[in-house]
């Protein structure tokens, strides 16, 4: 794998020297900087656009948030992936990270494990949320689906909103622990229930009905 250069953006020192200490045990990644806000991220980014492959993102953070910064860097240099690491679990930081162009998110407590998967995985540009997030957003599926009235189960809203997420048969099999064979037969049943003719109307409806997170 390619050199991972990362910016740390996070305004508590002790966390920045803690992911400093754990990521540079590593030979794949190079810690290139590290900043205090979400000001100082985007100006860092904007003067040095060709310097970061990925930034580890915070999201309360003084002046500038996390959220904000996240969506001037995407909508700017689409080459830079943003993983939202926070202390934040719940729906409503989740979302709008995700909103503002970041490519996971996972939560401070991960252990090292956790964050070198997400790091990679949003390096190569593939969604990647932490166990905790990943039942956050499927515990919001479901209300919805309660809220939109439609007749899919728990289990088929939790693989649309995956699916429409970008996730592939697989990787959903993964998260929810079945078959990818399992994910397609659920993948048929929505398309038949919804009276869908393939998945992009399938995904569609998913993003219109606010279902795709």
């Amino acid at each position: 794998m390619d050199t991972i250069r990362l910016l740390i953006a996070d305004d508590h020192i002790i966390l920045r020297n803690g992911l400093k200490l754990m990521l540079n045990k590593n030979p794949n990644y190079k810690i290139v900087a590290e900043v205090s806000s979400g000001q100082e991220a985007i100006d860092y980014i904007d003067n040095n656009p060709n310097d970061i492959d990925v930034v580890l993102m915070d999201i309360n953070m003084p002046g500038v948030n996390g959220i904000e910064a996240t969506k001037t860097i995407t909508s700017k240099h689409s080459n830079i992936k943003i993983l939202a690491l926070s202390m934040h679990d719940e729906e409503a930081y989740i979302t709008s990270m995700i909103d503002a162009g970041a490519t996971g998110y996972i939560l401070k407590q991960a252990d090292i494990q956790e964050i070198t998967q997400a790091i990679e995985s949003t390096f190569l540009g593939k969604k990647f949320y932490s166990h905790d997030v990943s039942t956050a957003i499927i515990n919001s599926l479901h209300k919805k689906s309660k809220d939109k009235g439609n007749d899919l189960s728990v289990r088929e809203m939790e693989i649309l909103g995956l699916i429409a997420a970008g996730f592939t048969n697989k990787e959903v099999g993964e998260k929810l622990f079945i078959s990818a064979r399992t994910v397609e037969s659920h993948r048929r049943n929505i398309l038949d229930k919804l009276d869908f003719k393939n998945t992009a109307e399938m995904i569609r409806y998913a993003i219109e009905h606010n279902i795709a997170n």
